[in-house]
């Protein structure tokens, strides 16, 4: 069982047992099952299922939650990519911190992304050379941002979170099996640290671009593909398979 489950386990119980101390306890409500007034007894009651239903179905469901490692079947965009990104922080703490700035970075990439098209279409028509390659480059960037997120749930989805923690606790750093499989883990976890600094440095690169169009009004074609961020951006786009 993963530590992350027993965390959950402990905390529902826990709770359920403050709640009744809460009620029973004659320092606080001081109720009882049966004496008092009607209404009392009536609250002591109906406390008591509550507390059976919600400690056999809620230790039932925490007990039977599968542990996904298919995480990556039926991603097709990145609104998929959070579904999934929410679903893998259940299965151990072990990228808990990079699965919570993923989710942020797709976010604010959505919005960055709204903002500049709304610009594009205030300053270009839908028709003009200008806006197709701002737009243009904006879709393909989009592609290697969603690859990218990708081949982060593919690593997750590929990482054993309780041999690794189990790894952890019993690693004395004599067994050459056991650090094998530890550098294994360890490029895994340096992987996704890396790939999310890659998404943040793409989020960078949109800002630059969003600078760049806001200061022009028309421009040539030939003139858009010296422009900086274009520039940089074309040469993330040639590189987008270091990302997978």
């Amino acid at each position: 069982m993963s530590p992350k489950k027993i965390r959950q386990l402990l905390i529902l119980n826990a709770v359920i047992i403050a709640v009744n101390i809460a009620l029973f306890s004659r320092a606080f409500l001081g109720l009882s099952l049966f004496t008092g007034t009607a209404l009392a007894v009536s609250l002591a009651w109906t406390d008591i299922i509550i507390s059976i239903t919600a400690f056999v179905r809620g230790n039932m469901l925490i007990m039977k939650k599968e542990e996904t490692h298919m995480l990556t079947q039926g991603i097709r965009s990145l609104d998929d990519c959070v579904g999934v990104f929410q679903e893998a922080i259940n299965n151990g703490d072990v990228f808990d911190e990079s699965i919570l700035k993923n989710i942020d970075q797709i976010k604010r990439f959505k919005r960055k992304q709204n903002t500049i098209k709304d610009i594009l279409l205030q300053k270009f028509s839908p028709e003009e050379m200008s806006f197709k390659k701002f737009n243009g480059v904006l879709a393909e960037v989009q592609e290697v941002f969603y690859l990218n997120m990708r081949s982060i749930l593919n690593k997750i989805s590929a990482f054993d979170v309780d041999e690794y923690e189990r790894l952890v606790k019993t690693n004395s750093g004599g067994d050459e099996l056991t650090q094998a499989k530890m550098e294994i883990y360890s490029e895994f976890i340096s992987f996704v640290n890396n790939a999310t600094k890659i998404n943040e440095e793409i989020l960078i690169k949109l800002d630059k671009m969003l600078l760049e169009i806001s200061k022009y009004n028309s421009l040539e074609d030939g003139d858009i593909n010296k422009l900086a961020a274009i520039i940089e951006m074309d040469e993330l786009i040639k590189n987008a398979g270091l990302y997978r």
